[in-house]
């Protein structure tokens, strides 16, 4: 948790693409936003598990399933040196794991669960440590919202930083916290994901909740009936939606009708908004058209998109963000889009698809409804990415290949 300069949650074209090419929804604004969490402190007694250490798991169970009741003897028998043994002896009874009883060493019932189990636990009476819930339904986050500064305590002026075009964040309120929240995560089985562990006892609150925020955004979005859907996106996913969080927005008429409210005064002005915009840019005589299903595309020409014109290949497809507004940047030429894909591609080729063959082969699918290019195998993409010289890109598409399932193991 932090305080300073507010930094944006994500690229917002990402999550756009995310909510119209892999949830299929047609967005129809986005909001950058201030979402309430209530921070919550708790005490509790806690059993954690942990991967032994090779040296000490030896030592516990010499103990437990030898019968070595000596530092010497253990050190005889593991051929460790004796004073690496003490040292180890020494650990094990800090954790509360071995006893020494007249001279001969015994196992707690906590050493011989964690023998037994090949888990080393630890307890730690009055842990403390802070729980987070939304500011809506006070349902608890994800342990993903407790890395990178997620959750930040919100400066006195609001600065931000990194935010798309014209946008100021907007700080939605929070609902008076549920103290039975606590109480429910602690029964909860799957409580390890909310940052709470599987083992714990006498948990009780330790003082008031604190309101903190989490930048976000929203994407408003319309599903093929026409029920509007309310997207989250904060950095703690890297460009997917949080299903818990928009089904808190969605659930949260305030939240609803507050955003609905931006969408409608951003319309009043967004071609005004997106012409200004490309004649700032020098590409003021390609005007914004709306397609049928109220989209803004501004079409360029082959010539001047890629090397030598005003917008580069990897842009082609993509989402610019103006304020609440946005537009897509479009070449009807098919061999354009198909080079924006391979760009694209390796534009975006983090460290989470580096090692993920299945999210390479995703995310090219994504891309190629992206660009409307239908099915683009893996073996096509690969010699692409050979041609244009990208041989990482290359090799990463024929490893994904090679990962994918044949023809029999679809079946």
């Amino acid at each position: 948790m932090s305080a300073g300069t507010l930094q944006a949650p994500c690229p917002p074209y990402l999550a756009l693409e995310n909510a119209a090419y892999t949830l299929g929804v047609r967005p129809t604004g986005i909001h950058a936003v201030l979402l309430p969490v209530w921070c919550v402190q708790v005490r509790a007694t806690v059993t954690e598990a942990q991967p032994y250490d090779l040296i000490d798991r030896f030592v516990e169970r010499g103990i437990a399933e030898a019968g070595l009741a000596t530092a010497g003897e253990l050190a005889s028998f593991l051929a460790l040196d004796p004073a690496l043994v003490a040292q180890v002896l020494a650990f094990l009874t800090a954790i509360g794991h071995v006893t020494e009883d007249a001279g001969r060493l015994g196992l707690t019932a906590l050493g011989h669960r964690s023998v037994q189990d090949g888990k080393r636990y630890t307890v730690t009476h009055g842990d403390r440590r802070s729980l987070y819930f939304d500011g809506f339904r006070s349902g608890p986050l994800t342990t993903a919202h407790y890395r990178n500064d997620t959750v930040v305590r919100v400066p006195h002026d609001g600065a931000a930083s990194g935010w798309h075009r014209g946008s100021r964040p907007h700080r939605l309120m929070a609902h008076p916290f549920r103290d039975e929240a606590v109480r429910e995560l602690a029964d909860a089985p799957g409580r390890e994901g909310f940052n709470l562990p599987a083992g714990i006892d006498g948990l009780e609150r330790v003082g008031a909740p604190e309101c903190l925020h989490l930048p976000a955004y929203v994407v408003r979005a319309a599903e093929g009936d026409g029920r509007s859907r309310h997207l989250v996106y904060t950095r703690a996913l890297d460009g997917e939606h949080d299903v818990l969080l928009s089904a808190a927005c969605e659930q949260t008429p305030e939240c609803v009708h507050a955003l609905r409210n931006e969408e409608l005064a951003a319309a009043r002005s967004v071609e005004q908004r997106i012409t200004g915009w490309l004649s700032d840019q020098g590409l003021g005589r390609y005007p914004p058209v709306r397609d049928p299903q109220g989209a803004w595309r501004v079409t360029l020409p082959r010539d001047r998109v890629g090397a030598g014109g005003p917008v580069g290949l990897h842009r082609i497809g993509g989402f610019v963000v103006l304020g609440g507004s946005f537009f897509q940047f479009w070449c009807e030429d098919r061999d354009t889009r198909a080079w924006a894909l391979v760009e694209r591609l390796d534009r975006q080729f983090g460290a989470r698809l580096r090692h993920d063959p299945v999210g390479l082969r995703a995310r090219a699918d994504s891309l190629c409804r992206q660009l409307e290019l239908g099915q683009v195998d893996l073996e096509t993409l690969r010699r692409a990415a050979v041609a244009k010289g990208k041989h990482g890109l290359a090799e990463r598409l024929r490893a994904a290949r090679l990962a994918e399932p044949t023809t029999g193991d679809r079946k």
